[in-house]
């Protein structure tokens, strides 16, 4: 079918259908992309439904533009999805300040309810849904304090605290990341699981390394897999991998590449030993470890063997939450090695795996800046940096 004419005066309509047309696309695979129904977009092509800011964010990123080409006007970005993560967020913060480890609270939830929430927000997590996880919270953090079986309420506390830091941590509010890492150590810690425990020491070094606190990050995995060590718990090996990977990831920022390129060669021994499991949600594996060294040969300077390690590996089948740092590292692989169309297409990989995670990743930003700084000016880069309010304009 030929392209229609575009009007000299186009509305918000005629530049999507001009777009849509532009890359080749139905009405149907473009509504598929932004998540609404063909006969919406439709109607909004054709003037008979209308867009509002939010909206119009989401049909720039269906159709790998910027919201100027859709509307034709400077134009303020807007996150539907981010603005409720940073609501929440803080709500959560205050829930988690008036919900004390010591005393129970008045919420009068079932164990079972609880479980089954806890099970929602972690699978929420998994696939870089931070706002619904966060909503969520606001009400699963006190049901949990409210159990009568202490012991049960402590077991469900340290992965769901542990969501809670990742789900911060991930909308960039480290310091109420802290409190979650807190408070799942404390609950860790009354639980006395050593395994646990070590999960909980992951969580407390991730938020310190994220604020460049390295040394302590270190310290407390080295104690937490000292702990460890020739324990036969369920789940030990895994976790004691996972606190290998996370240590060569502090020992890179403590610029010791010798003992980092230790702690990832113990890890790998022991996921050869494990294979792929999914314990304590940490996606332990051969195929983490194999991730966990890109980004270590990235953060070393080593783009182009990130790219090859990177070769190896099979990402379909992990939880968004996983992939996502995947493509962004890949982005950063990409950029630093000149190849920067390929840059901006996995940047865009991971903003449809994870829009959440990648419109608020100090990586991706940084990233396509320089881009910006290179010259790069495509519609699709364009229309990112807008969705990460980024102006294009200069780096």
């Amino acid at each position: 079918m030929p392209r229609r004419s575009i009007p000299d005066d186009p509305s918000i309509g005629d530049r999507i259908r001009a777009r849509r047309e532009l890359r080749g696309w139905s009405v149907r695979y473009a509504a598929s992309r932004a998540g609404i129904s063909h006969t919406s977009w439709s109607r909004i092509e054709r003037g008979l439904q209308r867009t509002d800011r939010y909206m119009v964010v989401d049909l720039a990123a269906a159709l790998e533009c910027s919201v100027v080409d859709l509307t034709g006007q400077a134009y303020t970005p807007a996150d539907r999805q981010l603005d409720a993560a940073r609501i929440d967020a803080e709500r959560v913060w205050r829930v988690m300040m008036d919900t004390p480890m010591a005393r129970r609270s008045a919420a009068t939830a079932t164990l079972e309810q609880v479980r089954r929430e806890a099970a929602l927000v972690r699978g929420l997590y998994g696939r870089c849904d931070y706002a619904g996880a966060l909503r969520r919270l606001v009400d699963l953090v006190p049901a949990m304090h409210g159990l009568a079986d202490r012991r049960a309420a402590l077991s469900e506390m340290v992965p769901v605290y542990g969501v809670a830091m990742g789900s911060l941590l991930n909308v960039s509010y480290p310091a109420h990341a802290w409190l979650a890492a807190e408070r799942c150590a404390e609950a860790a810690g009354l639980l006395d699981d050593g395994v646990a425990v070590g999960v909980a020491a992951a969580n407390r070094a991730r938020v310190s390394a994220y604020s460049g606190a390295y040394g302590s990050a270190r310290a407390w995995c080295d104690a937490a897999a000292a702990d460890l060590a020739g324990s036969a718990a369920d789940g030990a090996l895994d976790v004691l991998g996972f606190l290998h990977l996370a240590r060569a990831h502090h020992l890179a920022g403590l610029r010791e590449r010798a003992g980092a390129e230790d702690h990832l060669a113990e890890a790998a021994r022991i996921a050869a030993h494990t294979g792929e499991t999914e314990n304590w949600d940490l996606v332990w594996g051969p195929r983490n470890v194999a991730l966990w060294t890109m980004a270590f040969q990235l953060d070393t300077g080593r783009p182009e063997l990130a790219m090859r390690t990177a070769a190896g590996v099979e990402v379909a089948g992990l939880p968004a939450v996983r992939q996502v740092y995947f493509w962004l590292d890949m982005s950063r692989a990409a950029e630093g090695t000149g190849r920067d169309r390929d840059a901006v297409r996995m940047l865009l990989a991971a903003e449809r795996i994870g829009p959440q995670h990648a419109r608020s990743s100090v990586a991706a930003r940084e990233t396509a800046r320089s881009l910006l700084r290179k010259g790069a000016t495509s519609p699709e880069l364009r229309g990112l940096c807008e969705r990460m309010s980024l102006t294009t304009g200069g780096a």
